[in-house]
């Protein structure tokens, strides 16, 4: 194992366990990003960074440009990206079984985030198919 460039021997950041309650407390970047950055200092610098920047864009918010659908279904729709977005990761892992050489705890985990991310599809699918219909029927319903 190479060593660290400033000698100590550290131990890697782990990503955290998130209480969904407190979900605010972790904006910024994704997990899946900052797991990445196994470095303590600099996963903290990250977090620290991604937090600020979550500050500053609700602050600013207020300048730019109204969302077409409004707030909610926007902020929905980030949902589906999200969502979208854990679906790809979590099926990546379970191809890891035929990819890499994994150990037969690390294959059963591979093994579930294959199904976990068929779960997250349908997850995704029914909420993005409730947002569509509802801009489906907004136009009918403003033509009277």
């Amino acid at each position: 194992m190479a060593e660290p460039p400033d000698g100590k021997d550290r131990r890697a950041a782990a990503p955290p366990v998130i209480d969904p309650d407190c979900y605010e407390r972790f904006e910024g970047f994704r997990e899946t990003t900052l797991a990445a950055i196994t470095d303590p200092d600099a996963n903290a610098t990250w977090r620290a960074l991604g937090d600020h920047m979550y500050s500053m864009a609700l602050e600013y918010c207020s300048h730019w440009p109204l969302e077409p659908e409004g707030s909610f279904r926007h902020q929905a729709r980030a949902a589906v990206a999200d969502l979208r977005h854990l679906q790809g990761f979590l099926a990546y892992l379970g191809r890891e079984v035929e990819a890499s050489e994994l150990t037969p705890e690390e294959e059963h985990i591979a093994r579930r985030c294959a199904t976990l991310g068929s779960r997250v599809r349908a997850a995704a699918n029914a909420l993005e198919a409730e947002l569509d219909a509802v801009r489906e029927q907004a136009p009918r319903s403003a033509k009277g």
